[in-house]
């Protein structure tokens, strides 16, 4: 796990010491060490956390004539099978070398069967041409730009781009729109015009003698197969997840896992527990409003794990909320991106790669807004098995400070304005409506979700949405910033590329239906967990925003931030459409909070 950076340009070596800023900008990402090298046409910087090859995996690196170099940041799980696969004269153990031989032998067709999470840039000196690639799901992130001077600047952040002083950012209001209802930025967008980011299985191609950018998809998702006995898939699907969490264990430093108590990380818990006795693991618990703690005791006392805890009592909410502007370079509301933020600096106390649960609600069904699809989808009236899962999910939504508004929620299971399904699924989950964001004033309209597959009309369409849109726009930018910030890797056994296109490729029958959700997954691994874990419903990990609004010190960045007229927020919004916001200590005014604050610690041309 590293950052990357880099230039593309002619006379490189005067951009040396500009790609050296920018890897500075990102040495959380890469504590370890940095490498630096100028081609005539190409800068190739990078910041490496050392996690496999401790010796021999330092970047960039080289094929055997330097004809090709890469900065690569991520890891390629499996990679010493595929090693012994490909004729190579390998010189180190690495799995960046690995990519270097593909790209010798397979050029651009190397990413068919490409394993892992990544994102990585190979600069080519005989043809001179710049070939990137990002993973499937968007684990890893890539940006870019093109500089004033006509230079292609890239970077695993966007404040890394900021740092080479060669792009005045340009604030996109349609982005921000998306933000204000969304909490985040579109996944395919940034929150400037002229910077940009590379999508989810995406390669990149720059030619620099015709400064020709050209964006290639090289994964799909599956297409949705037939009706399975429950029983069969269980098998196959306990081999894949199994093998998955064996691959993402190896690695030359501690490895340990998050462990929340809810059925995801349970699971991979328990599987990891199998290879690896007295696993560390780490839990986070929010005082007594959302406790999940004893569950997730209960695992780590089944499975003889070395369990470590953090309270929320322990935090600052007011100076991580501020703290989390330096970490996100974007506007970035979701509030479990501080308890992520602080279990994952607790966590490199102990351990420099740690295995999540993220990705088992979107691939297996656990959100509830999936049996609200299929509620739609039957078009009949709400069930009384489905009631008391809603007044659950308002009375959670009620101590988060959602602002959930249970009339319409309740109507909105039925409602079938929208017209299909995937239309309801985009729609609803919103916190600002367009509506809202006129009234305050904002000039833009929301980014429209788009999406690459073909719907058909039933929650698969939301879980598939969910997979290209929330989890790579919210998710895994939560967690990449959160966990890299203190120079951690997350690593994600549910999106091993196997794993992942076998669950994405089941009916939606075999994960969720009016009384159950996750039902392969509760059918395949119910046994590893304790009879609690098995009979509870979801959690999630929110924080309870209305009350850490109500802090006093948070109650004084409110007066700081919203209450000022002079704030630079209030040329984009106007400030007496606002203020009916303030005092809501809800999600509305956790909104309005974080961006305010962005805004502030951010410079930009507003044209």
């Amino acid at each position: 796990m590293c950052g990357i950076a880099g230039i593309v340009a002619d006379n490189a070596a005067e951009y040396l010491s500009t790609v050296k800023r920018m890897t500075g900008a990102i040495a959380h990402r890469g504590p370890d060490g940095d490498g630096h090298y100028a081609y005539d046409r190409c800068v190739l910087g990078h910041r490496r956390l050392s996690i496999v090859d401790l010796v021999g995996g330092w970047q960039p690196m080289f094929n055997h004539n330097k004809s090709i170099g890469i900065v690569f940041n991520g890891e390629i799980y499996g990679y010493k099978k595929l090693r012994q696969e490909t004729h190579y004269n390998y010189q180190n153990d690495s799995d960046t070398e690995l990519l270097i031989a593909l790209y010798e032998q397979h050029g651009k067709a190397m990413m068919k069967s490409l394993p892992g999470m990544f994102a990585f840039s190979i600069w080519d000196d005989n043809n001179q041409t710049l070939f990137c690639a990002r993973d499937r799901f968007g684990e890893k992130p890539f940006y870019y730009a093109m500089g004033k001077g006509g230079e292609f600047v890239y970077a695993s952040e966007i404040k890394a781009i900021l740092a080479s002083g060669l792009v005045e950012p340009v604030l996109d209001k349609d982005s921000l729109a998306h933000y204000l209802k969304h909490l985040y930025i579109h996944p395919y967008k940034t929150i400037y015009k002229n910077i940009f980011t590379l999508p989810p299985a995406h390669t990149l191609e720059y030619i620099p003698q015709t400064k020709k950018i050209t964006t290639e998809r090289f994964w799909n998702l599956p297409e949705v197969g037939a009706s399975q006995k429950l029983a069969d898939v269980a098998e196959r699907f306990t081999f894949l997840l199994d093998d998955a969490v064996k691959k993402q264990l190896v690695a030359d430093v501690p490895v340990g896992a998050f462990l929340s108590g809810g059925l995801d990380s349970s699971t991979i818990v328990a599987l990891a527990a199998k290879y690896k006795e007295g696993i560390k693991t780490i839990s986070f618990g929010f005082d007594d409003s959302i406790d999940e703690l004893p569950f997730a005791r209960e695992i780590a006392q089944k499975y003889k794990t070395h369990h470590i805890e953090l309270q929320q009592q322990e935090a600052d909410i007011a100076d991580l909320l501020l703290k989390m502007e330096d970490i996100y370079d974007e506007p970035f509301a979701d509030s479990s991106n501080i308890p992520t933020y602080l279990i994952s600096k607790l966590a490199k106390e102990h351990l420099t790669v740690i295995l999540t649960g993220d990705a088992g609600d979107e691939l297996l069904g656990g959100y509830g807004s999936y049996k609200i699809l299929l509620e739609m989808m039957k078009g009949g009236k709400t069930p009384q098995a489905i009631i008391p899962a809603i007044k659950l999910g308002l009375k959670l939504s009620r101590k988060l400070g959602l602002g959930i508004d249970a009339k319409k929620y309740e109507a909105g299971i039925r409602n079938t304005q929208y017209g299909n399904l995937l239309n309801a699924h985009t729609q609803h989950n919103t916190y600002f409506s367009d509506s809202e964001i006129d009234a305050i004033g904002l000039k833009g309209k929301a980014v429209k979700p788009s999406f690459s597959f073909k719907p058909n009309n039933t929650p698969n369409d939301g879980m598939r949405a969910d997979i290209e849109d929330y989890m790579p726009g919210d998710i895994l930018v939560k967690t990449d910033r959160a966990a890299m910030a203190s120079s951690v890797e997350l690593r994600a056994p549910f999106l091993d590329v196997d794993f992942a296109e076998y669950c994405i490729a089941l009916p939606y029958t075999l994960k969720v239906n009016s009384t159950n959700d996750k039902i392969l997954l509760r059918e395949a691994m119910g046994q590893l967990w304790t009879e609690s874990i098995r009979k509870r419903s979801k959690q999630g990990f929110g924080a309870p925003v209305n009350k850490w609004l109500q802090i006093p010190a948070v109650q004084e960045l409110k007066r700081q931030y919203l209450y000022n007229k002079n704030n630079k927020m209030y040329s984009l919004l106007e400030y007496t459409k606002c203020q009916p916001y303030f005092e809501k200590n809800n999600y509305h005014t956790w909104i309005l909070l974080t961006l305010s604050i962005w805004v502030e610690k951010h410079s930009f041309s507003n044209d």
